[in-house]
């Protein structure tokens, strides 16, 4: 895919996920939420083994704060270290940005969460929107393309997006399972958190394009 066609695709991604998300928004403010949110917990304890259970119980963690922040800290503070400082700002801007919006509408909104479900302990911070799907996954995947530019030309490289992607689905999943998020949370915050990785990613590609040109010249000094 050319660097245009991507940059289209980004943008188109970026429009599609805020509209997504705005619709969801808008359903749980005229209270049209309750069919799918119910539906959500019913296919849960359909699905509902201890096997799966302890599955979830695991991978949720990767979404919590005292795993974010210090992964966060760590890997942007060693690509500064490393002068990615493009891709240090787009972790910071993914996982900080995230927080801070997930935190604003969290206080906007104040959804109680769901009382009857539950399967590990509630939260103290309102529902709506989950932070688990809306924090992680734009920040999760962002790492991975970088990851996979990193290790560029070995054959599992490919392999690095896809299974993250898979990885971040799971994990906002696992917040309605174990019955600490409704659907419709889940949902709203995983479309935020798409809007904004297509966003930082867009303005990633930028950046790259415009170094792009220097590199010859480099090349020709040598």
């Amino acid at each position: 895919m050319t660097g245009t066609k991507n940059k289209a695709v980004l943008m188109t991604g970026s429009v599609i996920f805020a509209i997504m998300s705005v619709v969801w928004t808008g359903l749980l403010v005229t209270d049209n939420v309750k069919g799918l949110d119910a539906a959500g917990f019913a296919a849960a304890k359909a699905l509902r083994t201890e096997e799966l259970t302890a599955f979830f119980q695991v991978l949720t963690q990767l979404g919590n704060a005292v795993v974010l922040a210090p992964l966060g800290v760590v890997v942007i503070a060693s690509l500064y270290a490393m002068r990615m400082r493009a891709e240090a700002l787009c972790l910071l801007l993914t996982l900080g940005g995230g927080e801070l919006l997930n935190e604003l509408l969290k206080a906007v909104f104040a959804r109680a969460r769901p009382s009857d479900f539950h399967l590990i302990a509630l939260p103290d911070s309102f529902s709506f929107p989950s932070g688990h799907a809306m924090i992680a996954p734009a920040f999760y995947c962002m790492l991975a393309l970088i990851a996979a530019r990193w290790l560029e030309g070995r054959r599992w490289a490919v392999l690095v997006q896809p299974l993250t992607f898979a990885v971040v689905i799971l994990l906002g999943l696992s917040r309605v399972y174990l019955g600490v998020h409704f659907m419709s949370d889940v949902l709203t915050g995983f479309c935020l958190s798409m809007t904004g990785y297509c966003l930082v990613r867009y303005g990633y590609e930028r950046y790259l394009e415009n170094r792009r040109p220097s590199v010859p010249k480099m090349v020709q000094l040598r």
